[in-house]
């Protein structure tokens, strides 16, 4: 819940190196199966849309992977 929070935080901040990172933990919970309070492939989404830098879209791209978004 708190990191859910937090990503959701940074998001409206508009601090998407922060959020990024923190839904790339959210990311790896729904790949274990963790129920979450919000969507981490709709974050994931968000952050690379609006984000920028090299670092927010290597984090959003694990997310990506992660969440099987993205094929091999």
């Amino acid at each position: 819940m708190a990191l859910a929070r937090g990503a959701t935080r940074a998001l409206l901040r508009r601090d998407f190196a922060t959020a990024a990172r923190i839904t790339r933990w959210l990311a790896w919970l729904t790949a274990d199966g963790v129920p979450l309070p919000v969507d981490a492939a709709l974050l994931t989404d968000d952050i690379m849309l609006r984000g920028g830098g090299d670092r927010c879209l290597l984090d959003a791209a694990i997310s990506r992977r992660l969440l099987g978004l993205d094929s091999v």
